[in-house]
Protein backbone atom coordinates (compact mmCIF):
# COMPACT_ATOMS: atom_id res chain seq x y z
CA UNK A 1 0.00 0.00 0.00
CA UNK A 2 2.73 2.14 0.66
CA UNK A 3 4.40 1.93 -2.50
CA UNK A 4 1.08 2.63 -4.43
CA UNK A 5 0.54 5.61 -2.51
CA UNK A 6 4.02 6.70 -2.96
CA UNK A 7 3.32 5.93 -6.60
CA UNK A 8 0.36 8.41 -6.82
CA UNK A 9 2.15 11.06 -4.93
CA UNK A 10 4.17 11.41 -7.52
CA UNK A 11 2.26 11.11 -10.17
CA UNK A 12 -0.32 13.50 -9.47
CA UNK A 13 3.16 16.15 -8.25
CA UNK A 14 3.80 15.74 -11.95
CA UNK A 15 0.74 17.55 -13.30
CA UNK A 16 2.33 20.90 -11.32
CA UNK A 17 5.85 20.12 -12.66
CA UNK A 18 6.27 22.57 -15.05
CA UNK A 19 9.79 21.30 -15.90
CA UNK A 20 9.28 18.78 -18.86
CA UNK A 21 12.47 17.13 -17.84
CA UNK A 22 12.47 16.49 -14.48
CA UNK A 23 8.43 15.49 -15.19
CA UNK A 24 9.78 13.01 -17.76
CA UNK A 25 12.22 11.81 -15.07
CA UNK A 26 9.68 11.15 -12.96
CA UNK A 27 7.26 9.80 -14.83
CA UNK A 28 9.97 6.59 -15.49
CA UNK A 29 10.26 6.08 -12.47
CA UNK A 30 6.51 5.34 -11.78
CA UNK A 31 5.28 4.08 -15.49
CA UNK A 32 6.04 1.18 -17.21
CA UNK A 33 7.37 1.48 -20.80
CA UNK A 34 4.19 0.87 -22.73
CA UNK A 35 2.05 3.03 -20.26
CA UNK A 36 -1.11 4.10 -21.18
CA UNK A 37 -3.56 6.80 -20.49
CA UNK A 38 -7.50 7.35 -21.43
CA UNK A 39 -9.53 10.47 -20.45
CA UNK A 40 -12.64 11.33 -22.08
CA UNK A 41 -10.53 13.95 -23.94
CA UNK A 42 -7.45 11.90 -24.74
CA UNK A 43 -5.70 8.02 -25.24
CA UNK A 44 -2.30 8.22 -25.29
CA UNK A 45 0.90 6.08 -25.11
CA UNK A 46 3.81 6.44 -23.50
CA UNK A 47 5.40 9.21 -20.40
CA UNK A 48 6.37 11.40 -23.24
CA UNK A 49 2.82 12.22 -24.69
CA UNK A 50 1.00 12.12 -20.80
CA UNK A 51 4.01 14.91 -20.23
CA UNK A 52 3.39 17.05 -23.15
CA UNK A 53 -0.48 16.76 -22.30
CA UNK A 54 0.42 17.63 -18.58
CA UNK A 55 1.86 20.19 -20.31
CA UNK A 56 -0.75 21.51 -21.89
CA UNK A 57 -3.11 21.36 -18.51
CA UNK A 58 -0.72 23.72 -17.02
CA UNK A 59 -1.46 26.38 -19.54
CA UNK A 60 -5.24 25.99 -19.42
CA UNK A 61 -5.38 25.52 -15.84
CA UNK A 62 -2.88 28.13 -13.93
CA UNK A 63 -1.98 26.89 -10.30
CA UNK A 64 -3.98 24.10 -10.58
CA UNK A 65 -2.81 21.16 -8.70
CA UNK A 66 -4.73 17.24 -7.54
CA UNK A 67 -5.04 15.90 -4.48
CA UNK A 68 -5.70 12.22 -3.59
CA UNK A 69 -9.18 11.54 -1.29
CA UNK A 70 -9.20 8.14 -1.01
CA UNK A 71 -7.53 4.94 -3.20
CA UNK A 72 -9.11 1.38 -3.04
CA UNK A 73 -6.16 -1.26 -3.96
CA UNK A 74 -6.60 -5.10 -5.03
CA UNK A 75 -5.07 -7.61 -7.17
CA UNK A 76 -3.03 -5.45 -8.76
CA UNK A 77 -5.36 -2.45 -9.74
CA UNK A 78 -6.82 0.47 -7.86
CA UNK A 79 -9.49 2.77 -7.96
CA UNK A 80 -8.29 6.33 -6.74
CA UNK A 81 -10.24 9.33 -6.16
CA UNK A 82 -9.08 12.82 -6.59
CA UNK A 83 -9.80 16.41 -6.25
CA UNK A 84 -8.49 19.26 -8.63
CA UNK A 85 -7.91 22.25 -6.37
CA UNK A 86 -7.14 26.05 -7.97
CA UNK A 87 -4.09 28.53 -6.48
CA UNK A 88 -6.18 29.08 -3.56
CA UNK A 89 -6.65 25.02 -2.59
CA UNK A 90 -10.29 25.62 -4.10
CA UNK A 91 -12.04 22.31 -5.00
CA UNK A 92 -12.78 23.60 -8.58
CA UNK A 93 -13.55 19.80 -9.94
CA UNK A 94 -13.17 15.47 -9.03
CA UNK A 95 -12.78 12.56 -10.59
CA UNK A 96 -11.91 8.95 -10.58
CA UNK A 97 -8.77 7.13 -11.87
CA UNK A 98 -9.01 3.34 -12.45
CA UNK A 99 -5.31 1.82 -13.06
CA UNK A 100 -3.71 -1.44 -13.45
CA UNK A 101 0.27 -1.77 -12.40
CA UNK A 102 2.94 -4.25 -13.55
CA UNK A 103 5.94 -5.48 -12.25
CA UNK A 104 5.05 -1.98 -9.18
CA UNK A 105 4.76 0.50 -11.55
CA UNK A 106 1.45 2.16 -13.68
CA UNK A 107 0.49 0.03 -16.80
CA UNK A 108 -2.77 1.98 -17.88
CA UNK A 109 -4.90 4.43 -15.84
CA UNK A 110 -8.06 5.55 -17.30
CA UNK A 111 -9.43 8.80 -16.16
CA UNK A 112 -13.01 9.09 -15.43
CA UNK A 113 -14.52 13.48 -14.95
CA UNK A 114 -17.00 15.68 -15.93
CA UNK A 115 -15.98 17.05 -19.45
CA UNK A 116 -15.72 20.80 -19.64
Amino acid sequence: MKEINQIWETYTSCWSEDNSVERIKNLRKIMTDNFEYLDPNVELKGYEQLSEYMSQFQKEFVGASFTITDIKIHHGRSLTHWNMVNSENEVVGNGSDFATYENGKLKQITSFFKEN
